[in-house]
């Protein structure tokens, strides 16, 4: 006669597996139809230690970027940074927008990057850093 016991464990063990391959497939797909993977980390254009990378979400027309300072202490990090992207093109007729600049000020920890969100961005061309505390 078969355990009872043991086939619950058997069906519990079979449908944790299953229920495990399923959240990780369905993650993967999450991030892949959310927008493009992050950039590399690249330096700001006037100051090399502060670093930024960008994630560009077409369907949401948003950048995504963090910030990273490369000589971060043990205190925090504030900074403002000049983000020059390009708007999304609602009418690929005309030509396309001028650039424009979105100023963010922000604050970097140990083990932590600040982030920022522009609204109606379809790339980021170029990001300065200025005004920089470390603490």
């Amino acid at each position: 006669m078969v355990n009872v016991r043991v086939l619950i464990r058997i069906a519990r063990l079979t449908m944790i597996k299953n229920l495990s391959c399923c959240f990780l497939l369905v993650l993967a797909l999450t991030g892949s139809m959310l927008g493009q993977s992050w950039s590399e980390w690249g330096s700001t254009k006037n100051v090399p230690e502060i670093k930024y990378r960008v994630q560009v979400l077409e369907n949401a027309q948003a950048c995504y970027l963090e910030f990273r300072d490369d000589q971060q202490g043990k205190g925090s990090t504030t900074f403002d940074v000049n983000v020059d992207y390009r708007p999304v093109d609602v009418d690929s007729n005309k030509t396309p927008p001028p650039p424009k600049t979105e100023t963010e000020h922000l604050v970097t920890t140990p083990g932590r990057a600040a982030t920022a969100r522009i609204s109606d961005c379809s790339a980021v061309t170029e990001a300065r850093a200025s005004y920089i505390q470390r603490h």
